[in-house]
């Protein structure tokens, strides 16, 4: 549309300008002795304009001609960005297809330009690490270290090679490093964390998985497994000292000491140092939160407690909480020392029917070979034994 338009003011231009010659009567004299050159004003006119234009074009020519080198070089550099642009591309969609071997090709070629030399290196590093090449993976670190807007991102590649080679310490020195620096990103948070469960660093972990769980940043579940585990290192170390385990748990948040999972390990803990009425509390106030098979177990073993206060106890958390299998355990178990054989072969026989496991028929058959019915706790053996072995 653009040249249509062009085209009508051109046709104008020249209509304008062959009207307004029409009366244009004068002549341009030049004298060039011993010479004498006479034309239309018209002429002399169309001839300036020609060689106005003619000039114009020369220069545009030479000043391309002489651009002309800067131009191809300014080509090969474009076409050289593209060619490592794609390049990249491709390496990174290797490196997540898991064909390792390609990733290495397109970052020698990615690296030729400089503003994306360190990623490319850096993907090219945590190939050959996955390939168990670390001495190609140290040198494509090296080439992204050279890099300084790199540094973050060469960092965090080596702190999670060393947690993948279990050199805990090293990683923990670099994230610890970064972070002093003010880098506090949840990737780096979740490596640390890693590194101090390698180190045994329990408080660490304890302390990091909490910043973690603040940010919703780990799944509930990895997360109650790894705060089992770590808390339960700590209190493996302060066996028997009654002292050091209630430390340890005042020093939970009060959230954490409602966790089944928490509760039950110090209960038995301070039950076994000889805390036994701190343990009864502890369980106690965790089981009206809710129901927990490890609190169930915890208080169930608690012998030093009158075995009348545990069945009362018991008893109100069934009707609380209904016939939960290891709460009919428990009961039968009680009973049982306590000699009141009818109720503990009342709830054991449910337990059985509800919920049959080696652990409930043998708590029956030790009830019936208490009570001299040999023949019915040889039977309930055997199907204990059954059960265990299936």
């Amino acid at each position: 549309m653009r040249w249509v338009v062009w085209l009508l003011f051109a046709f104008a231009v020249a209509v304008g300008l062959s009207l307004l010659m029409r009366f244009n009567y004068g002549n341009v004299a030049i004298l060039w002795p011993p010479y004498r050159i006479e034309v239309s004003a018209n002429l002399a006119i169309a001839a300036i304009l020609l060689a106005f234009l003619l000039l114009h074009l020369l220069l545009v020519g030479t000043a391309k001609a002489l651009a002309l080198p800067q131009r191809v070089r300014d080509f090969r550099a474009r076409r050289q960005q593209e060619l490592a642009t794609a390049a990249l591309g491709q390496g990174v969609l290797a490196f997540f297809e898991g064909r390792l071997s390609r990733v290495e090709k397109h970052a020698r070629t990615a690296r030729a330009v400089p503003s994306i030399a360190a990623a490319a290196a850096l993907v090219a590093a945590r190939s050959a690490q996955r390939m168990q090449e670390p001495e190609r993976r140290d040198t494509w670190l090296a080439d992204a270290s050279a890099d300084s807007a790199a540094a973050q991102a060469v960092a965090m590649t080596r702190a999670e090679i060393a947690v993948d080679e279990q050199r805990p310490l090293d990683a923990i020195q670099i994230i610890e490093r970064m972070q002093a620096n003010g880098a506090r990103h949840l990737s780096a948070m979740r490596t640390l964390l890693r590194a101090y469960e390698q180190a045994e660093r329990w408080d660490d972990v304890l302390r990091t998985l909490r910043l973690l769980e603040k940010r919703d940043a780990l799944h509930p579940a990895a997360a109650a497994r790894l705060r089992s585990r770590a808390f339960g290192a700590l209190l493996a170390i302060r066996t028997d000292d009654a002292a050091a385990i209630r430390e340890l748990w005042r020093s939970l948040r009060a959230d954490e000491r409602k966790l089944p999972e928490l509760a039950a390990p110090v209960a038995l803990a301070l039950a076994r140092a000889g805390a036994t009425d701190e343990a009864r509390r502890i369980v106690e106030q965790a089981m009206d939160v809710g129901y927990s098979d490890p609190l169930m177990q915890a208080y169930a073993s608690m012998e030093a407690i009158a075995g009348r206060d545990r069945l009362e106890r018991i008893e109100g958390w069934r009707d609380r909480y209904g016939d939960e299998p290891q709460l009919l355990l428990a009961l039968g178990r009680t009973c049982a020392a306590e000699k009141l054989w009818g109720k503990a072969e009342e709830y054991l026989k449910r337990l059985v029917r509800t919920e049959p496991s080696p652990a409930a028929h043998a708590a029956l058959a030790d009830l019936y070979e208490s009570t001299g019915r040999s023949e019915e706790a040889a039977a309930a053996y055997r199907i204990a034994a059954r059960l265990a072995t299936a």
